[in-house]
């Protein structure tokens, strides 16, 4: 208690001296000048009562001009229609002004009525002339002969076609797009249909011993063992070789190959394709297996066969050889 007393006196006696010191040594403040202004207070009576008058002013006398004496008189104007001048009289026209005609509408023109059409006049068609009837002729008996019995002639085979020049084939031409290769095909087939049938029926296999009306002999295919072939006519397989032909499509890798297929067919009485050609050829290259489905596509798609029935039990089974070179 008795050390913080003078403590606090001394320290605060210290900040007051040196404030007072410090006030001395502080640099002064240097007042800026600032352009006074002067302002004056106007009432604004004094502006909005300017025309207000006032009941205690003074009278002014404001002296009046003398009247100018002069030796000529005004004239004075006179109306126009009080004058005594006379005016001119209007004189009458000798061209008289005709009175204004009033102009009607124009009656309305009725249409011309239709003029009617005439009736046509039916033809009269002339009545039919009826011709006598002619009298038969008498009718002369022809003289009766001795009745003579005629034998009907058989036609075992057809004569052979006459040979025809051959046409020069079409040049193959390899593509990529295998669309266009049968087409191209199709039509080279269309355009050699027509050749020579003794060469289109070398398609099917019909051997120079086999009869072409007893049926007999030629060796017996793996598909028919009783060993009876097709007895059919020239005309016949040449047709037969012609419709199968229609059908069949190959490339011309494999018409170059120069691998032949044999097929047996087994068809029905109205000439239709009984199941499906079997294969009689081994199969040894892949070509050669095309070659044969493409055959048995022909013989099926081609079908029904246009045959004799009455010769079915010679035609139910066919021996048929296709060869790709016959079609180049």
């Amino acid at each position: 208690m008795r050390v913080g007393l003078p403590v606090s006196i001394f320290s605060h006696s210290a900040l007051i001296i040196a404030g007072l010191l410090g006030l001395n040594f502080a640099e002064p403040l240097d007042p800026g000048i600032i352009e006074s202004i002067s302002v004056e207070i106007v009432p604004i009576a004094d502006f909005s009562n300017i025309r207000v008058g006032s009941l205690e002013s003074e009278i002014i006398d404001t002296q009046t001009p003398s009247i100018v004496d002069t030796e000529i008189p005004p004239e004075l104007a006179q109306p126009a229609g009080n004058t005594e001048i006379d005016q001119v009289t209007p004189t009458d026209s000798e061209n008289v002004t005709p009175a204004p005609t009033e102009q009607s509408a124009p009656e309305p023109v009725p249409d011309p009525s239709p003029v009617p059409e005439p009736e046509p006049v039916p033809e009269v068609q002339p009545e039919p002339v009826v011709e006598p009837e002619p009298e038969p002729a008498p009718v002369e008996e022809p003289p009766v002969e001795d009745p003579v019995e005629t034998v009907p002639e058989i036609v075992t085979q057809a004569p052979d076609p006459v040979e025809a020049t051959p046409t020069p084939p079409a040049p193959v031409v390899r593509t990529a797009n295998l669309a266009q290769l049968r087409e191209e095909l199709v039509r080279r087939q269309e355009r050699d249909a027509a050749r020579e049938a003794d060469k289109i029926s070398e398609i099917i296999n019909a051997e120079e011993t086999r009869g072409a009306t007893t049926g007999e002999g030629g060796q017996a295919t793996l598909g028919s063992p009783t060993g009876r072939a097709a007895t059919l006519t020239r005309s016949e397989e040449d047709a037969l070789v012609a419709q199968m032909r229609q059908c069949w499509r190959l490339l011309p890798g494999e018409i170059d190959s120069g691998q032949s297929v044999r097929l047996m067919v087994n068809l029905n009485r109205d000439g239709s394709v009984n199941g499906t050609p079997r294969v009689l050829t081994n199969i040894a290259t892949p070509i050669q297996g095309s070659i044969a489905r493409a055959a048995q596509r022909a013989v099926l798609g081609c079908g029904p066969y246009r045959l004799a029935e009455e010769k079915y039990e010679n035609w139910k089974e066919i021996d048929v050889t296709f060869r790709p070179g016959d079609l180049s």
